[in-house]
């Protein structure tokens, strides 16, 4: 048990964390000296659109997934993990901070100001745990504070950031430049990369883009379009790979936090070989989802591989996740949420990404790996990804800031017994459900489209595709549901407000455009004057 602990001070600019020399924790009949360098290191592998069924481990079978499946299968499974949000910004917002929808700065991709940021008195994981004597880094796509603004990941705790923080860039694979440590870093070799040639190839069906699909060598590697010299192009995913290698041997004799967001498998589709599926009897795109999917398991692969040959996989926990659900169709051309005839990787839920009154919007994979110290398996906990701060806080031996979130510390400890529970969990907005509100109450999904109408409830544990309402025969949780409705809920300044009208928003629009405060995004590849002017 742990003989002293540190609380965060929470009020803006005060970031700072102190934190006893020594302080002892119990790990499955061992005692860790906490603030040695026997403190766990933590990594956190977040997939961007990884569908439910993407990894082979998960039940695909057209493609398979040997590196991610050894973790899982060698670790705990939750097998009713939920994301913060059904979509991209949001999600990565909650599992920050530790916020659900109601009480998180950041409620979808968009405020009614742009791409919004997080604040200096927002705490995250990455704050927490530097209080705690870690050394903390950030790769991939961040989201959730653009260049210059006090949500940026140098602004929000890590030590160390390398990758896209503007969401809208990172939906290229080819950039111009890349944010290192706050400052961009030119990439040249991108210069002239064919976006327009990308945008249009993503969205369509795939009898629709012989005029504008990626283009492949015969023996199935990239030729990217308009760059100078193929060859030299640089695939921000091997960026992302190399910089996650050289941060864990940097830091490899202290603890560390390595926050490792992927792009992978964010459309548009396009990788730098098609590598096992070239000569697969498919359309192009699904050529090049399986060989994303690859990609991502060789890059967490190395990671693993390197800590195996510094000696310190052991002391290291993998926490891996999808960021929300189901989105493949859109890149595909299919209707929307509809499944994959190849590869069926929805998962068995109702609808998908942007819907935040359905579980086909939340429901992700999700496990954590630690070589032997977990009694490896399938977990029911019902949890969701903002209970990662509270987690990792637990592990590091420091009390964590009041979140939303609850700390499943105990069921990798295999301490069951002493494992709390959610009394619930919240969700609300969505880019396709902008008033909405959901919920998960033990068996009971419940959802309304707006707080202007009826509640709608569903036993999950029989009915996944919530077809059959329940709210007439059960009207006491239909009143604590609509109470939990109430009290989860905070108002946001900038994003919409379930049941607000469009004059409460349009006031907001024109209040952020008299303060000057609109966060303009931009997309990848492209420039913007005032911004960064990289060509």
């Amino acid at each position: 048990m742990r003989d002293s602990r540190c609380t965060l001070n929470r009020k803006r600019g005060a970031k700072c964390l102190s934190l006893a020399v020594v302080i002892t924790f119990i790990f499955v009949g061992q005692t860790l000296v906490m603030g040695s360098t026997d403190k766990p290191n933590i990594i956190f592998v977040f997939s961007d659109d990884l569908s439910y069924r993407d990894l082979s481990c998960y039940g695909q079978t057209e493609f398979s997934t040997p590196n991610l499946d050894a973790l899982a299968m060698n670790g705990i499974r939750f097998t009713q993990a939920y994301a913060g949000s059904s979509e991209c910004a949001p999600s990565r917002g909650s599992l920050m901070t530790g916020m659900h929808m109601g009480h998180c700065r950041i409620r979808a991709n968009t405020s009614v100001r742009g791409q919004d940021h997080l604040l200096s008195e927002d705490v995250t994981v990455a704050e927490v745990l530097k209080g705690a004597g870690y050394t903390t880094g950030f790769i991939g796509k961040w989201g959730i504070g653009l260049p210059g603004t006090e949500g940026a990941p140098d602004k929000q705790g890590f030590d160390f950031s390398y990758g896209y923080y503007d969401q809208g860039r990172a939906h290229g694979f080819f950039p111009h430049y890349l944010m290192r440590n706050g400052k961009p870093e030119p990439i040249p070799e991108n210069y002239g990369f064919n976006m327009q040639r990308v945008y249009t190839y993503n969205g369509r069906p795939s009898h629709r883009v012989d005029d504008v699909k990626n283009i492949y060598d015969e023996n199935g590697r990239l030729v990217p379009d308009g760059v100078p010299v193929a060859a030299a192009a640089k695939y921000s995913e091997d960026l992302f790979q190399d910089e996650a290698l050289t941060f864990i041997k940097k830091n490899r004799n202290k603890p560390f936090f390595l926050y490792y967001a992927t792009q992978l498998p964010h459309g548009p589709c396009i990788t730098p070989d098609l590598g096992a599926y070239k000569d697969k009897p498919w359309d192009l795109k699904h050529k090049e989802w399986a060989a994303m999917l690859d990609h991502l398991d060789r890059g967490v692969g190395r990671m693993v591989g390197l800590l195996e040959e510094l000696e310190i996989l052991d002391n290291t926990l993998i926490f891996f996740a999808g960021d929300n659900g189901y989105s493949q169709w859109g890149y595909f051309g299919r209707s929307k949420h509809e499944d994959d005839p190849l590869f069926k990787n929805k998962g068995p839920w109702g609808k998908g990404k942007f819907i935040s009154t359905h579980e086909g919007g939340m429901r992700v994979p999700f496990f954590v790996y630690w070589k032997d110290k977990l009694v490896a398996g399938e977990n029911d906990h019902l949890c969701a990804l903002y209970d990662v701060l509270a987690t990792a806080a637990d592990l590091a031996g420091v009390v964590p800031p009041k979140t939303d979130g609850i700390s499943f510390a105990p069921i990798l400890l295999d301490k069951p017994n002493e494992q709390e529970a959610h009394q619930y969990l919240y969700w609300e907005n969505g880019s396709m459900s902008r008033h909405a509100q959901s919920l998960r109450l033990d068996q009971w999904w419940a959802y309304r489209e707006d707080p202007s109408q009826v509640i709608k409830l569903y036993n999950i544990n029989e009915d996944l595709d919530c077809k059959n309402n329940l709210a007439k025969n059960n009207p006491d949780i239909i009143d604590r549901v609509r109470q939990i409705f109430m009290e989860a809920h905070i108002d946001s300044e900038w994003y919409i407000n379930p049941g607000e009208s469009q004059e409460q928003i349009s006031a907001k629009l024109d209040k952020a455009r008299s303060m000057k405060s609109m966060q303009r995004s931009t997309g990848a590849n492209t420039t913007f004057k005032g911004r960064v002017e990289l060509k």
